[in-house]
């Protein structure tokens, strides 16, 4: 990983497409902090889905719709260069 900028007191917003466990938040957030301590890290999602297994929260979120642990967001480009969104069920 590289960075290409000063982490130290930085104001740092991480941008994610679904927030569900937190997972990937947390792997971002221990990846910043190996190269400084920044003043904030705020988070940007598109969707969150619920479901969390860790204590975080996006400050700033396009949409909060709750989903099923076994069902999906898919999303998708059309011919058109629009974009669909859909929920799948998942398999089982």
């Amino acid at each position: 990983t590289e960075l290409p900028f000063e982490v130290d007191g930085a104001d740092i917003v991480l941008v994610d497409d679904i927030l569900f466990t937190g997972r990937t938040v947390r792997a971002a957030m221990n990846e910043i902090f190996d190269y400084g301590r920044p003043a904030r890290v705020e988070l940007a999602v598109l969707l969150d889905r619920g479901g969390r297994e860790l204590p975080v929260a996006a400050q700033y979120c396009g949409a909060d719709h709750a989903l099923a642990p076994d069902s999906n967001f898919v999303l998708s480009r059309r011919d058109d260069g629009s974009f669909d969104l859909r929920i799948e069920p998942g398999e089982g």
